[in-house]
This record gives C-alpha cells, sequence and structure tokens, in this order.
C-alpha cells in the first residue's frame, strides 16, 4: 500500500490530502500525468471521508454486545405466537356453540365496536337487557373456554 497525496484548496486554505492505494495502481498513477492523478486521488479522498462519516454515524451491534449491551427482541416468541393462536381458535369454537343471536350480539359489540345502546334501540330493548344478555353470552363463553 502507497500514501499519494495532492493539495487542495479548500476555506482559501491550501491542505494536503492523500488517499492510500496498492502498489499496482500507485504504478499506474505515476505513469499519468499530474491532473489526473490530482482528480483519482480527491475522489478516493470523497469516497474515504464519506465511509468514515457513515461508520461514525453508526455503531456495530457486535461491539454494542461486547461492551456488556443487550437488545430487547420486540418480536413476540414462537411459543406466545402459538398459544395466541390457540386462544383465538379456542375462542371462536366457543362463539360457535353460542346461539345465532348471542353470535350477532358478540360481532356487534366485540367486532364491530357497536354500543350496548346502539344495539338496544335497534332491537327495541333496555340497555340494561342488552347488557345482561352479554353478560350470560360471557358466563357461556368461559365454560366453553375452560
Amino acid at each position: 500500500m502507497k500514501k499519494l497525496t495532492t493539495q487542495i484548496t479548500k476555506d482559501n486554505k491550501t491542505i494536503t490530502i492523500f488517499a492510500m492505494v496498492d502498489d499496482k495502481t500507485a504504478e499506474i498513477l505515476e505513469n499519468l500525468d499530474e491532473e489526473t492523478r490530482h482528480n483519482y486521488i480527491v475522489g478516493e479522498h470523497e469516497i474515504y471521508l464519506n465511509e468514515r462519516k457513515e461508520t461514525r454515524r453508526h455503531q456495530s451491534i457486535n461491539v454494542s454486545l461486547e461492551n456488556g449491551h443487550d437488545f430487547e427482541d420486540d418480536e413476540i416468541s414462537i411459543e406466545d405466537n402459538f398459544i395466541e393462536k390457540e386462544k383465538y381458535l379456542k375462542l371462536h369454537k366457543a362463539i360457535s356453540c353460542l346461539s345465532k343471536e348471542q353470535q350477532w350480539l358478540v360481532n356487534e359489540v366485540y367486532f364491530k365496536g357497536r354500543s350496548q345502546v346502539e344495539i338496544a334501540k335497534e332491537l327495541g330493548l333496555t340497555k340494561m337487557a342488552v347488557s345482561l344478555r352479554l353478560q350470560t353470552i360471557l358466563k357461556n363463553l368461559k365454560k366453553f373456554c375452560i
């Protein structure tokens, strides 16, 4: 590896910049004119500065782990996912054991998000009657799910 240098003017100051190149590239550049060599070194130096800026902005996970930092996995575990699916299937099986009217009421309240007052008006009942029906349904679902 060879270090090639050139000078550039930046902010009215002349500074020396460099680029590290392998021996073969250095030999080729030495046989080229000064302007081409200068442009090559400037280009390589800009690439170096960009890479340096990127690596300073990011930190390797391995370095963080070596320094004692640990990261929590936000993903739900396979076991938890399986348990949730089993609960979901069990609940839907229990709902399918309810009467059609009870299934409709559960769907309207818990899946469509309608209020008990809305449903009571639609059915010509009081809110309390709808609430009592839901309590009965929930008791039945608990029996089916246990």
